[in-house]
């Protein structure tokens, strides 16, 4: 898995591929609003990446379910 690279760069963060696409997508998005209302630097950056990791899960698990569609279909 290509993210395995970003998860290793901020061991504090697991990647769940089993989670689904909306999941991942919640997720990022408070991810996101909690950096921007972060006071400190280093939290709003851990939190980024939190978000970053989580937009391409749901990108990965999306691009997996249309193929498999594509290939039953």
């Amino acid at each position: 898995m290509r993210m395995m690279g970003f998860a290793a760069l901020n061991p504090s963060y697991e990647v769940n591929s089993q989670r689904t696409s909306p999941m991942s997508l919640s997720s990022a998005k408070n991810y996101a609003l909690r950096a921007a209302k972060a006071q400190d630097q280093k939290e709003a950056i851990e939190l980024l990446s939190k978000a970053i990791l989580e937009l391409a899960s749901s990108i990965e698990t999306t691009d997996a379910k249309i193929k498999k569609m594509n290939k039953t279909g």
